[in-house]
Protein backbone atom coordinates (compact mmCIF):
# COMPACT_ATOMS: atom_id res chain seq x y z
CA UNK A 1 0.00 0.00 0.00
CA UNK A 2 1.01 3.63 -0.31
CA UNK A 3 3.27 5.14 2.33
CA UNK A 4 1.04 8.22 2.45
CA UNK A 5 -1.33 8.30 5.41
CA UNK A 6 -4.56 8.46 3.45
CA UNK A 7 -7.76 8.27 5.48
CA UNK A 8 -11.28 7.33 4.54
CA UNK A 9 -14.72 7.43 6.07
CA UNK A 10 -15.95 3.85 6.42
CA UNK A 11 -19.49 2.71 7.25
CA UNK A 12 -20.47 -0.91 7.84
CA UNK A 13 -24.16 -1.76 7.73
CA UNK A 14 -25.23 -4.76 9.79
CA UNK A 15 -28.77 -5.96 10.47
CA UNK A 16 -30.26 -3.02 12.35
CA UNK A 17 -26.87 -1.42 13.11
CA UNK A 18 -24.63 1.06 11.32
CA UNK A 19 -21.02 1.45 12.41
CA UNK A 20 -19.04 4.49 11.29
CA UNK A 21 -15.35 5.27 11.32
CA UNK A 22 -15.08 8.86 10.15
CA UNK A 23 -11.29 8.90 9.62
CA UNK A 24 -9.85 5.40 9.25
CA UNK A 25 -6.47 4.62 7.74
CA UNK A 26 -6.83 3.51 4.12
CA UNK A 27 -5.07 0.23 4.96
CA UNK A 28 -7.79 -0.50 7.52
CA UNK A 29 -10.48 0.25 4.95
CA UNK A 30 -8.80 -2.01 2.40
CA UNK A 31 -8.50 -4.82 4.94
CA UNK A 32 -12.20 -4.57 5.78
CA UNK A 33 -12.97 -4.89 2.06
CA UNK A 34 -10.79 -8.02 1.99
CA UNK A 35 -12.67 -9.47 4.98
CA UNK A 36 -15.87 -9.04 2.96
CA UNK A 37 -14.37 -11.62 0.60
CA UNK A 38 -15.42 -14.25 3.14
CA UNK A 39 -19.13 -13.34 2.79
CA UNK A 40 -19.71 -12.32 6.42
CA UNK A 41 -23.32 -12.46 7.59
CA UNK A 42 -22.98 -10.13 10.59
CA UNK A 43 -20.56 -7.94 12.49
CA UNK A 44 -19.47 -10.86 14.68
CA UNK A 45 -18.34 -12.64 11.51
CA UNK A 46 -16.18 -9.63 10.61
CA UNK A 47 -14.52 -9.79 14.03
CA UNK A 48 -13.89 -13.54 13.71
CA UNK A 49 -12.55 -13.32 10.14
CA UNK A 50 -10.26 -10.33 10.70
CA UNK A 51 -7.20 -12.43 11.76
CA UNK A 52 -7.13 -14.09 8.31
CA UNK A 53 -6.43 -10.68 6.74
CA UNK A 54 -4.74 -8.73 9.54
CA UNK A 55 -1.24 -7.42 8.75
CA UNK A 56 1.28 -5.21 10.56
CA UNK A 57 -0.26 -2.27 8.68
CA UNK A 58 -3.51 -2.48 10.67
CA UNK A 59 -4.60 -3.08 14.28
CA UNK A 60 -4.42 -6.64 15.59
CA UNK A 61 -8.07 -6.63 16.63
CA UNK A 62 -11.16 -5.07 15.10
CA UNK A 63 -12.11 -3.70 18.53
CA UNK A 64 -9.14 -1.35 18.22
CA UNK A 65 -10.63 0.34 15.16
CA UNK A 66 -12.47 3.56 16.16
CA UNK A 67 -15.98 2.62 15.03
CA UNK A 68 -19.04 4.17 16.61
CA UNK A 69 -22.67 3.10 16.30
CA UNK A 70 -24.70 5.73 14.49
CA UNK A 71 -27.94 6.29 12.64
CA UNK A 72 -27.85 5.28 8.98
CA UNK A 73 -28.71 8.78 7.71
CA UNK A 74 -26.03 10.34 9.90
CA UNK A 75 -23.48 7.95 8.42
CA UNK A 76 -24.61 8.81 4.89
CA UNK A 77 -24.09 12.50 5.66
CA UNK A 78 -20.54 11.86 6.86
CA UNK A 79 -19.75 9.84 3.73
CA UNK A 80 -21.18 12.59 1.54
CA UNK A 81 -18.79 15.11 3.04
CA UNK A 82 -15.72 12.82 2.96
CA UNK A 83 -13.05 13.06 0.27
CA UNK A 84 -12.67 9.28 0.35
CA UNK A 85 -15.27 6.82 1.61
CA UNK A 86 -16.27 3.16 1.72
CA UNK A 87 -19.62 1.53 2.53
CA UNK A 88 -19.75 -2.20 3.29
CA UNK A 89 -23.37 -3.36 3.41
CA UNK A 90 -23.39 -6.82 4.98
CA UNK A 91 -27.18 -7.09 4.67
CA UNK A 92 -27.41 -6.31 0.96
CA UNK A 93 -24.05 -7.94 0.17
CA UNK A 94 -22.47 -5.00 -1.57
CA UNK A 95 -19.57 -2.55 -1.35
CA UNK A 96 -19.67 1.06 -2.50
CA UNK A 97 -16.44 3.04 -2.87
CA UNK A 98 -16.39 6.74 -3.55
CA UNK A 99 -14.11 9.72 -3.77
CA UNK A 100 -10.36 9.25 -4.19
CA UNK A 101 -10.05 5.75 -2.73
CA UNK A 102 -7.60 3.45 -4.48
CA UNK A 103 -9.25 1.42 -7.28
CA UNK A 104 -10.30 -2.06 -6.19
CA UNK A 105 -11.49 -5.00 -8.29
CA UNK A 106 -13.65 -7.95 -7.19
CA UNK A 107 -10.51 -10.06 -7.56
CA UNK A 108 -7.48 -8.09 -6.47
CA UNK A 109 -4.34 -8.29 -4.35
CA UNK A 110 -2.03 -5.85 -2.59
CA UNK A 111 1.23 -5.98 -0.66
CA UNK A 112 0.62 -4.32 2.70
CA UNK A 113 4.29 -4.07 3.71
CA UNK A 114 7.35 -3.13 1.62
CA UNK A 115 10.75 -3.62 3.25
CA UNK A 116 13.82 -1.40 2.93
CA UNK A 117 14.96 -3.34 -0.15
CA UNK A 118 11.66 -2.76 -1.91
CA UNK A 119 10.47 -6.32 -1.43
CA UNK A 120 6.74 -6.85 -1.00
CA UNK A 121 5.35 -8.71 2.01
CA UNK A 122 2.09 -9.48 3.77
CA UNK A 123 -0.15 -10.05 0.74
CA UNK A 124 -3.78 -9.00 1.08
CA UNK A 125 -6.07 -10.89 -1.29
CA UNK A 126 -9.54 -9.69 -2.23
CA UNK A 127 -11.95 -12.14 -3.84
CA UNK A 128 -15.52 -10.98 -3.42
CA UNK A 129 -18.24 -13.64 -3.78
CA UNK A 130 -20.16 -13.70 -7.09
CA UNK A 131 -23.33 -12.49 -5.35
CA UNK A 132 -21.65 -9.41 -3.85
CA UNK A 133 -21.92 -6.16 -5.77
CA UNK A 134 -18.98 -3.75 -6.05
CA UNK A 135 -19.60 -0.17 -7.14
CA UNK A 136 -16.59 2.05 -7.79
CA UNK A 137 -16.63 4.93 -8.25
CA UNK A 138 -20.03 5.26 -6.59
CA UNK A 139 -22.18 8.25 -5.82
CA UNK A 140 -23.55 8.84 -2.33
CA UNK A 141 -27.07 8.70 -3.78
CA UNK A 142 -26.53 5.01 -4.56
CA UNK A 143 -26.22 4.24 -0.84
CA UNK A 144 -29.94 4.80 -0.27
CA UNK A 145 -30.90 2.62 -3.22
CA UNK A 146 -31.38 -1.15 -3.09
CA UNK A 147 -28.93 -3.46 -4.80
CA UNK A 148 -29.33 -4.04 -8.52
CA UNK A 149 -30.22 -7.76 -8.53
CA UNK A 150 -31.48 -10.23 -5.95
CA UNK A 151 -28.87 -12.06 -3.85
CA UNK A 152 -28.26 -15.51 -5.34
CA UNK A 153 -26.10 -17.11 -2.69
CA UNK A 154 -25.94 -20.92 -2.79
CA UNK A 155 -27.37 -22.51 0.34
CA UNK A 156 -26.21 -26.08 0.97
CA UNK A 157 -28.31 -28.54 2.97
CA UNK A 158 -25.59 -30.89 4.20
CA UNK A 159 -28.02 -32.81 6.40
CA UNK A 160 -29.71 -34.06 3.25
CA UNK A 161 -26.56 -34.41 1.15
CA UNK A 162 -24.57 -36.37 3.74
CA UNK A 163 -27.15 -37.70 6.18
CA UNK A 164 -29.79 -40.37 6.48
CA UNK A 165 -31.71 -39.07 3.47
CA UNK A 166 -28.75 -39.85 1.21
CA UNK A 167 -28.29 -43.31 2.72
CA UNK A 168 -31.96 -44.23 2.32
CA UNK A 169 -32.12 -42.90 -1.24
CA UNK A 170 -29.06 -44.88 -2.32
CA UNK A 171 -30.33 -48.01 -0.53
CA UNK A 172 -33.71 -47.82 -2.24
CA UNK A 173 -32.18 -47.30 -5.68
CA UNK A 174 -29.70 -50.15 -5.22
CA UNK A 175 -32.37 -52.54 -3.95
CA UNK A 176 -34.66 -51.52 -6.81
CA UNK A 177 -32.04 -52.65 -9.32
CA UNK A 178 -31.31 -55.85 -7.39
CA UNK A 179 -35.03 -56.61 -7.34
CA UNK A 180 -35.37 -56.04 -11.09
CA UNK A 181 -34.57 -58.52 -13.80
CA UNK A 182 -31.69 -56.33 -14.95
CA UNK A 183 -29.66 -57.53 -11.98
CA UNK A 184 -29.36 -60.96 -13.55
CA UNK A 185 -27.95 -59.60 -16.77
CA UNK A 186 -24.26 -60.39 -17.07
CA UNK A 187 -21.51 -58.81 -19.11
CA UNK A 188 -19.08 -60.67 -21.34
CA UNK A 189 -16.95 -61.71 -18.36
CA UNK A 190 -19.85 -63.30 -16.57
CA UNK A 191 -19.83 -60.62 -13.86
CA UNK A 192 -22.57 -58.21 -12.92
CA UNK A 193 -22.16 -54.79 -14.63
CA UNK A 194 -21.69 -52.95 -11.36
CA UNK A 195 -20.25 -49.82 -12.94
CA UNK A 196 -23.18 -49.09 -15.22
CA UNK A 197 -25.56 -49.59 -12.28
CA UNK A 198 -23.36 -47.37 -10.12
CA UNK A 199 -23.53 -44.56 -12.67
CA UNK A 200 -27.31 -44.90 -12.83
CA UNK A 201 -27.81 -44.78 -9.05
CA UNK A 202 -25.36 -41.92 -8.57
CA UNK A 203 -26.73 -39.88 -11.48
CA UNK A 204 -30.36 -40.33 -10.42
CA UNK A 205 -29.58 -39.24 -6.86
CA UNK A 206 -27.88 -36.07 -8.08
CA UNK A 207 -30.38 -35.17 -10.81
CA UNK A 208 -33.73 -35.78 -9.09
CA UNK A 209 -35.48 -32.68 -7.63
CA UNK A 210 -36.41 -33.08 -3.98
CA UNK A 211 -38.99 -31.41 -1.76
CA UNK A 212 -36.58 -31.36 1.19
CA UNK A 213 -34.24 -29.27 -0.97
CA UNK A 214 -36.92 -26.80 -1.96
CA UNK A 215 -37.39 -28.41 -5.36
CA UNK A 216 -33.69 -28.34 -6.20
CA UNK A 217 -31.63 -31.30 -7.32
CA UNK A 218 -28.77 -32.40 -5.04
CA UNK A 219 -26.36 -31.54 -7.86
CA UNK A 220 -27.40 -27.91 -7.71
CA UNK A 221 -26.26 -27.79 -4.09
CA UNK A 222 -22.73 -28.73 -5.12
CA UNK A 223 -22.13 -25.78 -7.44
CA UNK A 224 -22.15 -22.01 -7.58
CA UNK A 225 -19.05 -21.08 -5.60
CA UNK A 226 -16.08 -23.24 -6.62
CA UNK A 227 -14.01 -20.58 -8.32
CA UNK A 228 -14.57 -18.04 -5.55
CA UNK A 229 -13.69 -20.45 -2.75
CA UNK A 230 -10.63 -21.77 -4.59
CA UNK A 231 -9.38 -18.18 -4.87
CA UNK A 232 -9.92 -17.59 -1.16
CA UNK A 233 -7.81 -20.66 -0.41
CA UNK A 234 -5.12 -19.51 -2.84
CA UNK A 235 -5.04 -16.11 -1.12
CA UNK A 236 -4.41 -17.80 2.23
CA UNK A 237 -1.63 -19.85 0.67
CA UNK A 238 0.06 -16.66 -0.58
CA UNK A 239 -0.20 -15.24 2.92
CA UNK A 240 1.31 -18.38 4.45
CA UNK A 241 4.21 -18.54 1.99
CA UNK A 242 5.21 -15.01 2.95
CA UNK A 243 4.41 -14.95 6.66
CA UNK A 244 4.16 -18.56 7.82
CA UNK A 245 0.66 -17.92 9.18
CA UNK A 246 -2.22 -20.27 8.36
CA UNK A 247 -5.51 -19.34 10.02
CA UNK A 248 -8.72 -21.27 9.44
CA UNK A 249 -12.06 -19.55 9.01
CA UNK A 250 -14.18 -20.09 12.13
CA UNK A 251 -16.65 -22.97 12.14
CA UNK A 252 -19.14 -21.37 14.50
CA UNK A 253 -20.12 -18.31 12.46
CA UNK A 254 -23.55 -17.49 11.12
CA UNK A 255 -24.28 -19.53 8.00
CA UNK A 256 -21.34 -21.94 8.36
CA UNK A 257 -23.54 -25.05 8.23
CA UNK A 258 -25.17 -23.99 4.95
CA UNK A 259 -22.18 -22.23 3.39
CA UNK A 260 -21.48 -22.90 -0.32
CA UNK A 261 -19.49 -25.98 -1.26
CA UNK A 262 -15.94 -25.74 -2.57
CA UNK A 263 -14.40 -27.88 -5.28
CA UNK A 264 -12.44 -30.09 -2.85
CA UNK A 265 -15.56 -30.94 -0.84
CA UNK A 266 -17.45 -31.68 -4.06
CA UNK A 267 -14.78 -34.11 -5.27
CA UNK A 268 -14.76 -35.88 -1.91
CA UNK A 269 -18.56 -36.04 -2.04
CA UNK A 270 -18.37 -37.74 -5.44
CA UNK A 271 -15.90 -40.29 -4.12
CA UNK A 272 -18.00 -40.88 -0.99
CA UNK A 273 -21.09 -41.64 -3.06
CA UNK A 274 -19.13 -44.01 -5.28
CA UNK A 275 -17.64 -45.74 -2.24
CA UNK A 276 -21.05 -46.37 -0.69
CA UNK A 277 -22.75 -47.44 -3.91
CA UNK A 278 -19.92 -49.85 -4.72
CA UNK A 279 -20.04 -51.31 -1.21
CA UNK A 280 -23.81 -51.75 -1.50
CA UNK A 281 -23.52 -54.09 -4.50
CA UNK A 282 -21.13 -56.40 -2.69
CA UNK A 283 -23.29 -56.32 0.44
CA UNK A 284 -26.25 -57.44 -1.64
CA UNK A 285 -24.26 -60.27 -3.16
CA UNK A 286 -22.82 -61.47 0.16
CA UNK A 287 -26.19 -61.42 1.90
CA UNK A 288 -28.22 -63.05 -0.90
CA UNK A 289 -30.42 -59.96 -0.95
CA UNK A 290 -32.06 -60.84 -4.25
CA UNK A 291 -33.52 -64.00 -2.72
CA UNK A 292 -34.62 -62.12 0.41
CA UNK A 293 -36.36 -59.46 -1.66
CA UNK A 294 -38.13 -62.13 -3.70
CA UNK A 295 -39.40 -63.59 -0.40
CA UNK A 296 -40.89 -60.23 0.55
CA UNK A 297 -38.24 -59.23 3.09
CA UNK A 298 -37.57 -55.49 3.45
CA UNK A 299 -33.80 -55.01 3.46
CA UNK A 300 -33.69 -51.21 3.43
CA UNK A 301 -32.89 -50.59 7.09
CA UNK A 302 -30.15 -53.22 7.12
CA UNK A 303 -28.54 -51.72 4.03
CA UNK A 304 -28.84 -48.19 5.42
CA UNK A 305 -27.05 -49.20 8.61
CA UNK A 306 -24.36 -50.90 6.57
CA UNK A 307 -23.88 -47.77 4.44
CA UNK A 308 -23.72 -45.61 7.55
CA UNK A 309 -20.77 -47.69 8.73
CA UNK A 310 -19.13 -47.51 5.30
CA UNK A 311 -19.47 -43.72 5.30
CA UNK A 312 -18.03 -43.34 8.80
CA UNK A 313 -15.07 -45.62 8.11
CA UNK A 314 -14.25 -44.08 4.74
CA UNK A 315 -14.39 -40.48 5.96
CA UNK A 316 -11.94 -41.27 8.76
CA UNK A 317 -9.50 -43.46 6.78
CA UNK A 318 -6.42 -42.17 4.90
CA UNK A 319 -7.23 -40.84 1.44
CA UNK A 320 -4.67 -41.91 -1.18
CA UNK A 321 -2.07 -42.33 1.54
CA UNK A 322 -2.65 -38.89 3.03
CA UNK A 323 -5.07 -37.26 5.43
CA UNK A 324 -8.64 -38.61 5.71
CA UNK A 325 -11.53 -37.23 3.65
CA UNK A 326 -13.04 -35.65 6.76
CA UNK A 327 -9.95 -33.44 7.10
CA UNK A 328 -10.01 -32.53 3.40
CA UNK A 329 -13.65 -31.45 3.75
CA UNK A 330 -12.91 -29.43 6.88
CA UNK A 331 -10.02 -27.60 5.22
CA UNK A 332 -12.24 -26.80 2.23
CA UNK A 333 -15.07 -25.54 4.42
CA UNK A 334 -12.66 -23.52 6.58
CA UNK A 335 -10.94 -22.15 3.50
CA UNK A 336 -7.33 -23.12 4.03
CA UNK A 337 -4.94 -25.00 1.72
CA UNK A 338 -3.55 -28.36 2.79
CA UNK A 339 0.19 -28.10 3.31
CA UNK A 340 2.12 -31.11 4.55
CA UNK A 341 2.80 -30.72 8.24
CA UNK A 342 1.52 -27.13 8.34
CA UNK A 343 -0.03 -26.06 11.63
CA UNK A 344 -3.40 -24.36 11.17
CA UNK A 345 -4.63 -21.90 13.78
CA UNK A 346 -8.12 -23.00 14.83
CA UNK A 347 -7.66 -26.65 13.82
CA UNK A 348 -5.90 -29.48 15.63
CA UNK A 349 -5.15 -31.78 12.70
CA UNK A 350 -2.46 -31.27 10.05
CA UNK A 351 -2.08 -32.53 6.52
CA UNK A 352 -0.23 -35.85 6.51
CA UNK A 353 3.08 -36.10 4.69
CA UNK A 354 2.39 -38.23 1.61
CA UNK A 355 5.92 -38.44 0.31
CA UNK A 356 8.13 -41.13 1.84
CA UNK A 357 11.76 -41.39 0.88
CA UNK A 358 12.56 -44.99 0.01
CA UNK A 359 14.29 -44.51 -3.33
CA UNK A 360 17.53 -43.14 -4.79
CA UNK A 361 15.93 -40.26 -6.66
CA UNK A 362 17.77 -36.93 -6.04
CA UNK A 363 14.55 -35.02 -6.73
CA UNK A 364 12.79 -36.96 -3.97
CA UNK A 365 15.69 -36.21 -1.64
CA UNK A 366 15.33 -32.50 -2.38
CA UNK A 367 11.63 -32.70 -1.62
CA UNK A 368 12.37 -34.41 1.69
CA UNK A 369 14.83 -31.63 2.54
CA UNK A 370 12.15 -29.02 1.91
CA UNK A 371 14.00 -27.52 -1.04
CA UNK A 372 10.72 -26.93 -2.88
CA UNK A 373 9.02 -25.43 0.16
CA UNK A 374 5.91 -26.82 1.78
CA UNK A 375 4.18 -29.48 -0.30
CA UNK A 376 0.62 -28.31 -0.83
CA UNK A 377 -1.97 -30.85 -1.93
CA UNK A 378 -5.24 -30.50 -3.83
CA UNK A 379 -7.55 -32.79 -5.78
CA UNK A 380 -8.14 -31.76 -9.39
CA UNK A 381 -11.30 -33.85 -9.85
CA UNK A 382 -10.41 -35.07 -13.35
CA UNK A 383 -11.99 -38.44 -12.60
CA UNK A 384 -15.42 -36.83 -12.34
CA UNK A 385 -15.42 -36.51 -16.13
CA UNK A 386 -14.39 -40.08 -16.92
CA UNK A 387 -17.98 -41.32 -17.23
CA UNK A 388 -18.95 -38.66 -19.84
CA UNK A 389 -21.93 -37.64 -17.70
CA UNK A 390 -22.91 -34.03 -17.09
CA UNK A 391 -24.29 -35.02 -13.68
CA UNK A 392 -20.79 -35.61 -12.28
CA UNK A 393 -18.96 -32.79 -14.04
CA UNK A 394 -17.15 -29.97 -12.25
CA UNK A 395 -18.95 -27.62 -14.64
CA UNK A 396 -22.04 -25.97 -13.21
CA UNK A 397 -23.98 -25.64 -16.47
CA UNK A 398 -24.67 -28.13 -19.23
CA UNK A 399 -23.58 -25.54 -21.79
CA UNK A 400 -20.11 -25.29 -20.24
CA UNK A 401 -19.86 -29.08 -20.02
CA UNK A 402 -20.89 -29.53 -23.67
CA UNK A 403 -18.31 -26.94 -24.72
CA UNK A 404 -15.65 -28.92 -22.89
CA UNK A 405 -16.79 -32.11 -24.63
CA UNK A 406 -16.42 -30.39 -28.01
CA UNK A 407 -12.94 -29.24 -27.06
CA UNK A 408 -12.01 -32.81 -26.07
CA UNK A 409 -13.33 -34.14 -29.37
CA UNK A 410 -11.41 -31.52 -31.35
CA UNK A 411 -8.20 -32.24 -29.43
CA UNK A 412 -8.61 -35.98 -29.97
CA UNK A 413 -9.23 -35.46 -33.68
CA UNK A 414 -6.15 -33.23 -33.96
CA UNK A 415 -3.97 -35.82 -32.23
CA UNK A 416 -5.28 -38.51 -34.60
CA UNK A 417 -4.52 -36.31 -37.61
CA UNK A 418 -1.00 -35.57 -36.40
CA UNK A 419 -0.36 -39.25 -35.78
CA UNK A 420 -1.64 -40.13 -39.27
CA UNK A 421 0.58 -37.44 -40.81
CA UNK A 422 3.64 -38.80 -39.01
CA UNK A 423 2.88 -42.33 -40.15
CA UNK A 424 2.40 -41.16 -43.74
CA UNK A 425 5.74 -39.33 -43.73
CA UNK A 426 7.58 -42.15 -41.97
CA UNK A 427 8.31 -39.97 -38.96
CA UNK A 428 8.69 -41.80 -35.66
CA UNK A 429 6.53 -41.12 -32.63
CA UNK A 430 7.92 -38.69 -30.02
CA UNK A 431 9.73 -40.52 -27.25
CA UNK A 432 7.83 -39.88 -24.02
CA UNK A 433 10.85 -41.22 -22.12
CA UNK A 434 13.33 -38.92 -23.85
CA UNK A 435 16.49 -37.92 -22.02
CA UNK A 436 16.40 -34.91 -19.72
CA UNK A 437 19.35 -33.60 -21.72
CA UNK A 438 17.19 -33.64 -24.86
CA UNK A 439 14.80 -31.17 -23.25
CA UNK A 440 17.52 -28.88 -21.90
CA UNK A 441 16.80 -26.06 -24.36
CA UNK A 442 18.03 -23.19 -22.19
CA UNK A 443 20.81 -22.54 -19.73
CA UNK A 444 18.69 -19.92 -17.98
CA UNK A 445 17.73 -20.83 -14.41
CA UNK A 446 14.28 -22.17 -13.65
CA UNK A 447 12.21 -19.49 -11.86
CA UNK A 448 12.78 -19.86 -8.13
CA UNK A 449 15.91 -21.98 -8.76
CA UNK A 450 18.61 -19.36 -9.28
CA UNK A 451 21.27 -21.75 -7.91
CA UNK A 452 20.37 -24.35 -10.54
CA UNK A 453 19.96 -27.20 -8.06
CA UNK A 454 16.56 -28.21 -9.37
CA UNK A 455 17.80 -28.47 -12.94
CA UNK A 456 20.82 -30.49 -11.78
CA UNK A 457 18.56 -32.83 -9.83
CA UNK A 458 16.58 -33.73 -12.95
CA UNK A 459 19.81 -34.48 -14.82
CA UNK A 460 21.25 -36.46 -11.93
CA UNK A 461 18.03 -38.49 -11.73
CA UNK A 462 18.73 -39.72 -15.25
CA UNK A 463 22.27 -40.68 -14.29
CA UNK A 464 20.88 -42.65 -11.34
CA UNK A 465 18.39 -44.35 -13.67
CA UNK A 466 21.23 -45.47 -15.96
CA UNK A 467 23.12 -46.82 -12.95
CA UNK A 468 20.09 -48.73 -11.72
CA UNK A 469 19.52 -50.22 -15.19
CA UNK A 470 23.16 -51.35 -15.20
CA UNK A 471 22.64 -52.93 -11.75
CA UNK A 472 25.29 -50.71 -10.21
CA UNK A 473 26.41 -51.23 -6.64
CA UNK A 474 23.75 -49.53 -4.46
CA UNK A 475 26.50 -48.03 -2.32
CA UNK A 476 27.82 -46.14 -5.37
CA UNK A 477 24.37 -44.61 -5.95
CA UNK A 478 23.98 -43.70 -2.29
CA UNK A 479 27.39 -42.03 -2.32
CA UNK A 480 26.45 -40.08 -5.45
CA UNK A 481 23.28 -38.79 -3.79
CA UNK A 482 25.20 -37.95 -0.61
CA UNK A 483 27.78 -35.96 -2.55
CA UNK A 484 25.07 -34.07 -4.45
CA UNK A 485 23.19 -33.35 -1.23
CA UNK A 486 26.35 -31.94 0.29
CA UNK A 487 27.01 -29.83 -2.82
CA UNK A 488 23.59 -28.14 -2.78
CA UNK A 489 23.44 -27.63 1.00
CA UNK A 490 27.01 -26.80 1.98
CA UNK A 491 28.24 -23.41 3.11
CA UNK A 492 29.17 -21.18 0.12
CA UNK A 493 32.79 -21.16 1.29
CA UNK A 494 32.93 -24.96 0.86
CA UNK A 495 31.14 -25.24 -2.48
CA UNK A 496 34.38 -25.63 -4.50
CA UNK A 497 35.62 -28.53 -2.37
CA UNK A 498 32.18 -30.13 -2.34
CA UNK A 499 31.92 -29.79 -6.12
CA UNK A 500 35.34 -31.42 -6.51
CA UNK A 501 34.25 -34.47 -4.49
CA UNK A 502 31.02 -34.77 -6.49
CA UNK A 503 32.93 -34.49 -9.78
CA UNK A 504 35.49 -37.12 -8.79
CA UNK A 505 32.79 -39.60 -7.89
CA UNK A 506 31.05 -38.95 -11.21
CA UNK A 507 34.35 -39.61 -13.03
CA UNK A 508 34.71 -42.87 -11.11
CA UNK A 509 31.21 -43.94 -12.20
CA UNK A 510 31.83 -42.95 -15.83
CA UNK A 511 34.93 -45.16 -15.95
CA UNK A 512 32.88 -48.16 -14.77
CA UNK A 513 29.78 -47.42 -16.87
CA UNK A 514 30.68 -46.06 -20.34
CA UNK A 515 27.04 -45.10 -21.10
CA UNK A 516 27.47 -42.28 -18.61
CA UNK A 517 30.52 -40.61 -20.19
CA UNK A 518 28.71 -37.89 -22.16
CA UNK A 519 26.20 -37.19 -19.39
CA UNK A 520 28.90 -36.99 -16.74
CA UNK A 521 31.00 -34.64 -18.89
CA UNK A 522 28.11 -32.21 -19.27
CA UNK A 523 27.09 -32.54 -15.63
CA UNK A 524 30.65 -31.78 -14.50
CA UNK A 525 30.71 -28.65 -16.66
CA UNK A 526 27.54 -27.46 -14.97
CA UNK A 527 29.06 -28.08 -11.55
CA UNK A 528 32.16 -26.09 -12.51
CA UNK A 529 29.95 -23.24 -13.74
CA UNK A 530 28.08 -23.11 -10.43
CA UNK A 531 31.36 -23.12 -8.50
CA UNK A 532 32.62 -20.17 -10.55
CA UNK A 533 29.32 -18.21 -10.36
CA UNK A 534 28.44 -16.32 -7.17
CA UNK A 535 25.31 -17.49 -5.39
CA UNK A 536 22.27 -15.29 -5.81
CA UNK A 537 19.39 -15.48 -3.38
CA UNK A 538 16.04 -16.27 -4.94
CA UNK A 539 13.52 -13.48 -4.70
CA UNK A 540 10.12 -13.48 -6.28
CA UNK A 541 7.73 -10.63 -5.70
CA UNK A 542 4.07 -11.49 -5.37
CA UNK A 543 2.27 -11.60 -8.74
CA UNK A 544 0.26 -8.49 -7.97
Amino acid sequence: MSEEQITAAVAIVDDGTCRLGSRLDADVAMTLIAVASEDPNCWDDVIALWPRYQTPAVPEFVDSIPFAATEFEDAVQVLAEAVTWVLIDIVQKRILIGGEFQPVQKDDAFAMVVDDDGRQHWPLSIHLPPWWELHQPASVDLIRQSREVAIQRPVVNREVLFGGVLLMDLAERVLGIVRSGRWNEANDDGERPYHSFTIEVHRDWLMTPREDLGGLMPRQMLHGAHRWLDRLVWGQRLRFEDTGLMIAAPDDGAGYDTAPMGSQEMVIYFDLCREMIGAAWFWCDRNDVQHKLASGEDCREMLVEFLRGVKTDWLSSPFEGGSPPSFIIECCRRRVPRGAGVSIVGMTERQTEEHAIDCDCPICNMMADGMFGVGFTAIDGHHLDLDDEFAFSMHETREAWEEQQREFEEMSARIDRERADREASGESEPDEFASSWAGMVSDDPIPGDSRGHMKLAFLLAEIVSVLESAEADPSDIRQLNANFSDFRTCDPTNVAESGRRLGEHLDFLAERYPDLVSRVADFRSRIDEQVRSPAVDDHLDFPF
